[in-house]
């Protein structure tokens, strides 16, 4: 009877060890798959770091462009202050003077125009 055994236990080990066989494979596919997973991860991620890079940028680029544009005007509302006042100020002059403008402040006046 322990010949019968032998012969059993010998066939089922020949039989589980293919099964472990089997089941290391499946294990090196779920790690490939893992390996797969992994790196989609990864590529995802840096997707997703340059899109809100891209984002980032574009958001600077935009407000470069505001600044830009608010920085003209003010450039342009600088000089128009600057062209009010010397009018002001050629004004002030011929009224404390001879209470009319000469031809000279007038030409000057004329010659203030910022565009």
């Amino acid at each position: 009877m322990n010949e019968d055994y032998k012969e059993l236990v010998g066939f089922l080990s020949g039989k589980f060890e293919k099964i472990d066989d089997k089941f290391d494979k499946i294990d090196d596919k779920f790690d490939k798959i893992d390996n797969r997973f992994d790196k989609i991860e990864t590529k995802l991620d840096n997707k997703a770091d340059k899109e809100i890079t891209d984002k980032i940028l574009a958001s600077q680029d935009e407000i470069i462009t505001k600044l830009d544009t608010l920085l003209q005007e003010k450039t342009i509302g600088d000089e128009q202050d600057k062209r009010q006042k010397k009018v002001l100020e050629i004004h002030n002059s011929a009224l404390k003077s001879n209470k009319i403008l000469s031809e000279n402040q007038a030409s000057e006046i004329d010659g203030l125009r910022v565009f």
